[in-house]
C-alpha cells in the first residue's frame, strides 16, 4: 500500500517535483497526480507534447486530472498528490502547504478547513521583506510553530531552476537554493518517518543523480 502525499497551495510544482524525484532517485516506486489548476508540474515534465494523460519519465508515473483506485497505488511506495490551489478533498497520509507571505495567499489558508490546516505541515516560500514574519503567518493562520518546516526566501537560484525545469522537463536539486534543499530534506523525513541522518544519504545520492 503506497504512502499518500498531498500537497496544496502555491501553484508551483518544483517542491512536489524535488520531493518525488528524491525518492525516485533512491529506488523507491513513485507516482505523481497533478490536479493543479496550472497542471505546470505535469506540463513540464511532459513539455507539452500531446493530449495524453499520463506520462512515464525517470522511473516516476505523472498523471494529470486523476482520481487513482487503491489497487493503483498497491503499484508504488508513494503516491504524490499536487493539487495547488485546488480545493477538492484528497486524502493523504500527509498533507503539505506550500504558501508565500502575501495577505491574499494567507487569507486563502484563512478560508481553508481548519482540520486540514490543522494536520497539515507548512513551506514557507517567496518571502521578501521582514515587514510581514513568520511568527505574523503563524498567528494569523492559527497554527502551531513546529507545523512549518521551512522558510525559503525569494531566491534567484530557485526561480532560474523553475524556469530551467518549465523548458526542459528536468532539474538538478543541487542548483537550487540552501533553504530550498533544507526544506526538502526536512519534508523527507516526515514522509520517510527515517532520522536526518538517513535523509541526508537519500539526498546526498539524488544530488548525484546527473539527470536530476
Amino acid at each position: 500500500m503506497a504512502k499518500t502525499i498531498a500537497f496544496r497551495g502555491k501553484e508551483k510544482g518544483d517542491f512536489p517535483y524535488y520531493i518525488a524525484k528524491s525518492l525516485a532517485s533512491n529506488k523507491f516506486k513513485v507516482a505523481v497526480i497533478d490536479n493543479s489548476y496550472a497542471k505546470d508540474l505535469y506540463e513540464s515534465v511532459h513539455q507539452y507534447k500531446d493530449a495524453e494523460q499520463s506520462v512515464e519519465k525517470e522511473n516516476i508515473v505523472y498523471i494529470r486530472d486523476a482520481e487513482v483506485s487503491e489497487d493503483f497505488g498497491d503499484k508504488f511506495d508513494y503516491v504524490v498528490y499536487y493539487m495547488g490551489l485546488n480545493e477538492a478533498k484528497q486524502n493523504a497520509e500527509y498533507s503539505f502547504i506550500l504558501n508565500d507571505y502575501s495577505r491574499t495567499g494567507i487569507h486563502r489558508m484563512q478560508e481553508t478547513d481548519k482540520e486540514l490546516l490543522d494536520k497539515s505541515y507548512f513551506i514557507m516560500r517567496d518571502k521578501v521583506t521582514n515587514k510581514v514574519t513568520e511568527r505574523d503567518v503563524i498567528k494569523l493562520l492559527e497554527i502551531k510553530e513546529d507545523q512549518v518546516l521551512g522558510y525559503i526566501p525569494l531566491d534567484d537560484k530557485d526561480e532560474i531552476a523553475y524556469v530551467n525545469f518549465s523548458h526542459t522537463g528536468r532539474q538538478r536539486i543541487k542548483d537550487t537554493s540552501v533553504d530550498m534543499q533544507l526544506a526538502v530534506m526536512s519534508a523527507l523525513a516526515i514522509v520517510t518517518g527515517d532520522d536526518m541522518k538517513t535523509v541526508k544519504k537519500y539526498y546526498r545520492k539524488a544530488k548525484r543523480n546527473r539527470r536530476f
